[in-house]
Protein backbone atom coordinates (compact mmCIF):
# COMPACT_ATOMS: atom_id res chain seq x y z
CA UNK A 1 0.00 0.00 0.00
CA UNK A 2 1.42 2.98 -1.05
CA UNK A 3 1.61 6.31 1.48
CA UNK A 4 -0.57 9.07 1.68
CA UNK A 5 0.58 12.58 2.48
CA UNK A 6 -1.75 15.99 2.62
CA UNK A 7 1.58 18.46 2.69
CA UNK A 8 1.80 21.26 4.80
CA UNK A 9 3.35 24.50 3.53
CA UNK A 10 6.63 24.46 4.92
CA UNK A 11 7.77 21.16 2.75
CA UNK A 12 6.13 23.22 -0.08
CA UNK A 13 8.03 26.11 0.46
CA UNK A 14 11.28 24.79 1.08
CA UNK A 15 10.43 22.80 -2.19
CA UNK A 16 10.06 25.91 -4.05
CA UNK A 17 12.77 28.37 -2.79
CA UNK A 18 15.07 25.91 -2.33
CA UNK A 19 16.17 28.07 0.22
CA UNK A 20 17.53 25.17 3.29
CA UNK A 21 20.21 23.19 3.07
CA UNK A 22 18.52 20.49 4.89
CA UNK A 23 14.90 21.03 4.33
CA UNK A 24 15.26 21.70 0.31
CA UNK A 25 16.50 18.63 -0.68
CA UNK A 26 14.51 16.19 1.94
CA UNK A 27 11.05 18.13 0.26
CA UNK A 28 12.86 17.26 -3.06
CA UNK A 29 12.90 13.71 -2.34
CA UNK A 30 9.67 13.78 -1.50
CA UNK A 31 8.54 14.99 -4.48
CA UNK A 32 10.59 12.63 -6.23
CA UNK A 33 9.23 9.71 -4.83
CA UNK A 34 5.97 11.09 -6.04
CA UNK A 35 6.58 11.31 -9.42
CA UNK A 36 7.88 7.83 -9.35
CA UNK A 37 4.49 6.67 -7.39
CA UNK A 38 6.20 5.65 -4.21
CA UNK A 39 3.99 7.92 -2.44
CA UNK A 40 1.15 10.01 -3.25
CA UNK A 41 0.59 13.68 -2.27
CA UNK A 42 -2.25 15.97 -1.63
CA UNK A 43 -2.80 19.49 -0.51
CA UNK A 44 -5.65 21.90 0.68
CA UNK A 45 -6.72 24.68 -1.06
CA UNK A 46 -6.21 26.35 2.90
CA UNK A 47 -2.68 25.30 1.72
CA UNK A 48 -2.48 26.82 -1.20
CA UNK A 49 -3.64 30.02 0.31
CA UNK A 50 -0.72 29.50 3.25
CA UNK A 51 1.62 29.27 0.81
CA UNK A 52 0.66 32.39 -1.14
CA UNK A 53 0.48 34.22 1.32
CA UNK A 54 3.97 33.75 2.79
CA UNK A 55 5.31 34.20 -0.43
CA UNK A 56 3.67 37.31 -1.17
CA UNK A 57 3.90 39.28 2.15
CA UNK A 58 6.75 37.27 3.75
CA UNK A 59 9.35 36.67 0.78
CA UNK A 60 8.10 39.91 -1.26
CA UNK A 61 6.87 38.29 -4.31
CA UNK A 62 4.15 39.96 -6.21
CA UNK A 63 0.98 38.26 -5.78
CA UNK A 64 1.26 37.28 -9.85
CA UNK A 65 4.71 36.19 -9.37
CA UNK A 66 3.63 34.08 -6.03
CA UNK A 67 0.91 32.47 -7.89
CA UNK A 68 3.21 31.94 -10.65
CA UNK A 69 5.74 30.41 -8.32
CA UNK A 70 2.78 27.98 -7.20
CA UNK A 71 0.95 27.04 -10.46
CA UNK A 72 2.81 24.12 -12.12
CA UNK A 73 2.57 22.44 -8.44
CA UNK A 74 -0.93 22.14 -8.57
CA UNK A 75 -1.17 21.34 -12.57
CA UNK A 76 1.28 18.55 -11.85
CA UNK A 77 -0.21 15.23 -11.76
CA UNK A 78 2.10 13.97 -8.95
CA UNK A 79 0.04 15.96 -6.65
CA UNK A 80 -3.00 16.05 -5.68
CA UNK A 81 -5.01 19.16 -5.33
CA UNK A 82 -8.29 19.83 -3.02
CA UNK A 83 -10.87 21.40 -5.29
CA UNK A 84 -8.47 21.78 -8.36
CA UNK A 85 -10.63 23.44 -10.55
CA UNK A 86 -11.20 26.09 -8.35
CA UNK A 87 -7.64 26.56 -7.24
CA UNK A 88 -6.36 27.25 -10.68
CA UNK A 89 -8.94 29.60 -11.60
CA UNK A 90 -8.17 31.42 -8.61
CA UNK A 91 -4.35 31.07 -9.07
CA UNK A 92 -4.96 32.25 -12.85
CA UNK A 93 -7.52 35.40 -11.61
CA UNK A 94 -4.70 36.42 -8.91
CA UNK A 95 -1.80 36.37 -12.49
CA UNK A 96 -4.54 38.34 -14.45
CA UNK A 97 -5.60 41.23 -11.60
CA UNK A 98 -3.39 41.30 -9.16
CA UNK A 99 -5.76 40.51 -6.20
CA UNK A 100 -4.90 38.18 -2.93
CA UNK A 101 -5.29 34.43 -3.06
CA UNK A 102 -8.51 34.49 -0.61
CA UNK A 103 -10.50 36.91 -2.96
CA UNK A 104 -9.96 34.99 -6.48
CA UNK A 105 -10.72 31.91 -4.91
CA UNK A 106 -14.11 33.46 -3.78
CA UNK A 107 -14.87 34.88 -7.28
CA UNK A 108 -13.75 31.22 -8.68
CA UNK A 109 -16.32 30.08 -5.90
CA UNK A 110 -19.02 32.39 -7.17
CA UNK A 111 -18.40 31.93 -10.79
CA UNK A 112 -18.62 28.16 -10.00
CA UNK A 113 -22.30 28.07 -8.93
CA UNK A 114 -23.63 31.49 -10.89
CA UNK A 115 -23.43 33.22 -7.58
CA UNK A 116 -23.07 36.78 -6.79
CA UNK A 117 -20.94 38.05 -3.88
CA UNK A 118 -21.16 40.34 -1.28
CA UNK A 119 -18.16 42.53 -0.11
CA UNK A 120 -17.08 45.91 0.74
CA UNK A 121 -13.51 45.20 -1.28
CA UNK A 122 -13.21 47.17 -4.63
CA UNK A 123 -10.54 44.59 -5.80
CA UNK A 124 -13.53 41.79 -6.56
CA UNK A 125 -14.91 44.09 -9.17
CA UNK A 126 -12.15 43.26 -11.00
CA UNK A 127 -13.99 39.87 -12.19
CA UNK A 128 -16.58 40.87 -14.76
CA UNK A 129 -17.65 37.10 -14.78
CA UNK A 130 -18.69 37.57 -11.50
CA UNK A 131 -21.62 40.71 -9.60
CA UNK A 132 -20.34 42.29 -6.01
CA UNK A 133 -22.99 43.65 -4.46
CA UNK A 134 -21.86 45.93 -1.81
CA UNK A 135 -23.61 45.93 1.25
CA UNK A 136 -26.18 49.32 1.82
Amino acid sequence: MTAHYHLDANVVLRFLRNDDPKQSPAAARLFARAKDGKVELSITAVTVAEIFYVLARIYKHARPEAASLILPLCQSAIVGVEQRHRVLDALHRVAKANVDFGDAYLAATAAEHGEQIASFDRDLQAFTDVTTVVPA
